[in-house]
């Protein structure tokens, strides 16, 4: 192939990539059901036999006569993976077609006469993998929306994926553990068992963790050291069987914290001395922040949205998890609404590239957290656009913002605690960063000088004395220590009062100044 039909086949995928549904993806990890089925040459496919040969196994669920499945099918995602990672190739997996509509024949999947329903073409031409034409698997893996794809790992664990390109899926398969050697073990999927990665005065953790046999000589015992910010706190004894890639999960105790750090768990000894030949992983840590901690009460609301402003949801919560708060569409809703296609014209949903402002009026000092959710699960930024939250100071609201985020995927929650006695952070930077403005009151244009101390790009901002932006940003590169000047029109302003806002990445200011005419 040429470098201009690569680069032809490329753009097409893409295009075929942009007609597919916007399905939400499962994050969660799943125990996947064994099945017995047969592909359209009568060899009878077993995903155990598979899984125990260490084989990952990706399934396609698609129905013939749906125009979003022909077109990732023509994209030849999984033509290209099975290719690279296949039988001929690194042979790490097996693809498989699985048509799932009860009414459809295998004369659907040839685009031949006799066809049972309706069929786009000839799914069988130029498929190198099995093609099972079972509908009872997407009963089985609960599939409802199409095209859809299951992996599942020979740990038998099962990831629900979205439509992707082949270097993406192959990714997603190196992920899978491979059993290799005599003697090895794994730890997988540490889990803190609090909600919070932040502390909000204390977090209460009951860590877990799957311990996953990788050799091929059975796990019979098996000591793990928790560690605080690599301090050994205590010990888990753990004895039993497990084959090659059987698994044990392991409750690891209760611990309460007050500061900031790591958990750490650590595998101490295995078989009563055997030496593990892969101690890669047999490490796994989490790492807790304090939650940041402010005087006031009331709080200014950012949120920009992406070009699918229809998929956001917010709440703000007490520490008892009552909602005190919201905005967005509620179609969506805190657990992520579930059908993503009637979402659109939902309450409250917000407009594409929208700015939108919202005061927060807590009740009393204490925990409190911000939560937002995307119907897709591709967050807020960066893949259709930059969408983002931040919290600031309602009183000050020129200042770095006190919580920000954007880039998850279904779910991002931040927690934040009010305290009247904690002091204000500090309002101005520091004493070598200057800003003159002139003529103040402005009537047309704004002139601005600033002196940064270090090399670093710079948004000017002009916001009402709610924080809420008037007119576009503008962007300067600063040079440590050399002065840089700006003009920002005022012409188009009411009368009053404003602030100049300078952001950079680790210091702000503002500036009052007046548009009189």
């Amino acid at each position: 192939m040429s470098l201009a039909q690569g680069k032809r086949v490329q753009l097409a995928v893409l295009v075929l990539l942009l007609l597919l549904p916007r399905v939400a993806r499962a994050q969660l990890p799943f125990e996947a059901e064994d099945f017995k089925a047969t592909d359209l040459q009568g060899r009878v496919w077993s995903l155990d036999s598979l899984l125990r040969a260490g084989k990952s196994v990706l399934l396609h669920f698609m129905t013939t006569h749906s125009l979003p499945c022909w077109a990732y099918h023509q994209g030849k995602a999984l033509q290209m993976l099975y290719q690279q990672h296949g039988p001929i190739g690194t042979d790490r997996v097996r693809v498989f077609l699985v048509e799932s509509d009860p009414i459809t024949n295998a004369h659907c999947l040839s685009g031949m006469s006799g066809c049972s329903y309706s069929t786009l073409g000839n799914w069988v031409s130029g498929t190198p993998f099995p093609i099972l034409n079972d509908h009872t698997l997407a009963l089985q893996y609960s599939v409802k929306e199409y095209p859809t794809l299951i992996l599942i790992c020979p740990t038998r664990k099962a990831y629900a994926l979205r439509p992707m390109e082949a270097d993406l899926l192959a990714a997603q398969v190196q992920k899978c553990p491979v059993a290799f050697g005599q003697i090895n073990a794994a730890l997988m999927d540490l889990t803190s068992g609090a909600p919070w990665s932040d502390i909000c005065h204390s977090i209460d953790l009951a860590p877990r963790v799957r311990l996953v046999n990788l050799g091929e000589k059975p796990l019979q015992q098996a000591s793990l050291g928790v560690f605080w910010n690599n301090d050994l706190t205590y010990t888990i004894a753990w004895q039993g069987r497990l084959t090659t890639y059987q698994e044990a999960v392991l409750e690891l105790g209760r611990l309460t914290r007050h500061e900031s750090g790591t958990l750490r768990v650590e595998l101490l000894q295995l078989n009563v001395g055997a030496q593990d030949e892969d101690p890669s992983n047999n490490s796994l840590s989490l790492s807790f922040e304090a939650a940041p901690q402010e005087a006031e009460t009331t709080f200014l609301l950012k949120i920009r949205t992406d070009q699918f402003g229809a998929e956001t949801y917010w709440e703000l919560r007490n520490d008892q998890g009552q909602v005190l708060a919201s905005g967005g569409n509620q179609a969506v809703g805190a657990h992520g609404g579930g059908l993503v296609a009637n979402i659109s014209g939902g309450p409250g949903a917000y407009g594409d590239h929208t700015t939108v402002y919202d005061t927060l009026y807590l009740p009393e000092p204490g925990c409190y957290s911000l939560h937002f959710v995307d119907a897709y699960g591709d967050g807020m930024c960066c893949a259709n656009g930059h969408g983002y939250f931040q919290l600031y100071r309602l009183q000050h609201p020129l200042t770095l913002p006190l919580l920000s985020g954007g880039v998850f995927q279904d779910y991002e929650h931040r927690r934040f605690s009010t305290d009247p006695s904690v002091g204000m952070a500090p309002l101005h930077p520091r004493a070598s960063v200057s800003v003159r403005l002139w003529p103040n009151p402005a009537a047309q244009v704004l002139h601005v000088e600033l002196l940064w101390p270090q090399s670093d790009l710079l948004g000017l901002e002009i916001v009402d004395p709610l924080g809420r932006q008037v007119g576009p940003s503008q962007w300067l590169q600063a040079m440590a220590g050399a002065s840089l000047t700006a003009a920002i029109e005022t012409n188009t302003l009411p009368l009053g009062l404003y602030w100049l806002c300078v952001r950079g990445q680790t210091e702000a200011l503002a500036r009052r100044f007046v548009v009189a005419r």
